[in-house]
C-alpha cells in the first residue's frame, strides 16, 4: 500500500512539472496516464500514451495513440495513429533515431486540445503524417510516426 502511494505521488510530482522525460521515460502500462481535452477525460482510444509492452521487453518506450482524425475514438487501427518515444532503440533503431527530445515546435503547429497536466499534444499539418509534438514547460518532444502500426506478439 506505501509503495503504491509512493509511485502516485512521483506520478504526479512528475506530471505537475511538465518535465517529459520524467513523464515518459516511466510510463504506465494500458490503460495509460489520463488525458482530456478541453476539460474532459478521453478515453485511451481517442488519445492514449501507454508503456511498451512488457512481454516483448518494450516497456521503455512510450506508444502514443490517437484517434484520426483528432477526436475520433478509433474502434480499430484503421481509425487511429501511432507515434512512439523510444530513446534507447527497443522497439525499432529507426524510431530512436527519428526522435527528437530537444524539438523546435515548427511555425504551423497548433495545439490538439489534449492535456495531461501541463503536458500538451500539437500537430503540425505540414508534419502530421510523420510526427506529432509533445510539449510541456520544460519544452518539447517530436515523436515519430510508427506507419505501419508496430505491435509484438
Amino acid at each position: 500500500m506505501m509503495r503504491s502511494r509512493l509511485l502516485v505521488t512521483l506520478l504526479l510530482v512528475a506530471c505537475s512539472s511538465g518535465n517529459l522525460g520524467a513523464t515518459f521515460d516511466s510510463t504506465p502500462p494500458y490503460p495509460g496516464y489520463p488525458w482530456s481535452r478541453n476539460g474532459r477525460l478521453v478515453t485511451p482510444e481517442e488519445l492514449g500514451t501507454i508503456a511498451g509492452p512488457g512481454h516483448c521487453d518494450w516497456q521503455s518506450a512510450t506508444m502514443l495513440h490517437i484517434g484520426w482524425p483528432v477526436g475520433t475514438i478509433s474502434r480499430s487501427s484503421a481509425e487511429a495513429r501511432q507515434y512512439i518515444r523510444d530513446p534507447r532503440g527497443v522497439v525499432s533503431g529507426k524510431l530512436r533515431d527519428r526522435l527528437d527530445l530537444r524539438a523546435q515546435l515548427p511555425g504551423d503547429a497548433r495545439p490538439t486540445g489534449y492535456t495531461y497536466g501541463s503536458i500538451q499534444i500539437y500537430l503540425s499539418p505540414s508534419e502530421q503524417d510523420d510526427s506529432i509534438y509533445v510539449v510541456g514547460p520544460s519544452g518539447a518532444e517530436r515523436w515519430p510516426r510508427s506507419d505501419p502500426m508496430i505491435g509484438c506478439a
